[in-house]
C-alpha cells in the first residue's frame, strides 16, 4: 500500500483540510538554492536533497505535512558561476514569515525550518533571533548539520574537507535519489583544505575552488547517499520537542 501523500501542494485544498483536521497540524519548511553544484551534480541540488530530506523526516515523525521548498537561497558566494541565483537575506526571511504565517491561518500550529544550503543557516538563525514565530523550531546549526554527514562520510574512510558542498556527501545522497541527475564521468576533487564557512562566503567559491566542488565526490555511492540520508533524517527528528 502508497504512505500517505506528506506533500502540501500535491494534495487538493480538500486534502489538506482533511489532514489538519485529522491532526496533522505540523509542517516543514525547509529553505534551499538554486545554485552550481560542481561539473558533475545539476543546479537544483540543494532542492532535490532538502525535498528528499523533508519527506523523509514528514514520514519518520507522523502528523506532519511539508510546505514546498523554497528557493533561491542566500547564494551570492556562488554567482561566479553560470546559472546560479541568488537572494538577499531579508527576503529569505520575508519569504519564511510568509510561509509560517499564511500556513497558521490554515490551522497548522507547529513548523519545522532547516535549510539545506550552507548560505542560509546565518539567516535563519537571524531570522529565529530577530523574528521569533510561536511555535518554530528552527534548525541553524551549521557545523552540527555538516558534522552528522562529515560523519558518515569519515566511516567509509573519508576525510576529504570540513564543509559539504558537491562532494562525497551531496554526490552519494543524488545517485541515491537522482541517478538520471548525477554524471560521476565529469567528478574531480575541488578544495580539500581547511576552510571557515566565513571565509567562503567573504572570498566567493570560485576563489577558493575552480571547479566549485569542495571536497572530493570521485567515488560516490549510492548506498552510502541512503546512509546519509538516515543519519541526517534522524539528527533533524532529535532536534524536534
Amino acid at each position: 500500500m502508497a504512505e500517505p501523500e506528506v506533500w502540501i501542494e500535491r494534495l487538493t485544498w480538500p486534502d489538506v483540510e482533511a489532514r489538519i483536521a485529522a491532526g496533522a497540524r505540523r509542517v516543514i519548511i525547509c529553505a534551499a538554492s538554486s545554485e552550481q553544484h560542481g561539473p558533475q551534480l545539476p543546479e537544483a541540488t540543494d532542492a532535490l536533497l532538502g525535498a528528499a530530506t523533508a519527506e523523509r523526516l514528514a514520514r519518520r515523525l507522523g502528523d506532519t505535512l511539508v510546505a514546498p521548498v523554497i528557493r533561491p537561497g542566500c547564494s551570492e558566494h556562488h554567482m561566479a558561476f553560470a546559472g546560479s541565483l541568488t537572494i538577499s537575506a531579508a527576503l529569505l526571511m520575508d519569504i519564511l514569515d510568509a510561509y509560517v504565517d499564511g500556513l497558521r491561518r490554515h490551522g497548522f500550529d507547529s513548523f519545522v525550518v532547516f535549510s539545506s544550503h550552507g548560505g542560509n543557516f546565518g539567516v535563519l538563525e537571524e531570522w529565529k533571533r530577530t523574528r521569533p514565530k510561536p511555535g518554530a523550531v528552527v534548525i541553524s546549526d551549521l557545523r552540527a548539520f555538516s558534522d552528522v554527514l562529515l560523519d558518515v562520510a569519515r566511516r567509509h574512510g573519508r576525510n576529504d574537507g570540513e564543509l559539504v558542498h558537491a562532494e562525497y556527501c551531496e554526490t552519494s545522497m543524488m545517485l541515491a535519489v537522482h541517478p538520471d541527475l548525477v554524471h560521476p564521468e565529469r567528478s574531480r576533487p575541488g578544495y580539500t583544505g581547511q576552510l571557515e564557512p566565513e571565509r567562503l562566503f567573504r572570498e566567493g567559491m570560485r576563489g577558493i575552488s575552480a571547479n566549485g566542488v569542495l571536497g572530493n565526490p570521485v567515488g560516490a555511492d549510492a548506498a552510502v547517499g541512503e546512509e546519509l540520508f538516515e543519519a541526517l533524517t534522524g539528527w533533524l527528528a532529535e532536534q524536534i520537542p
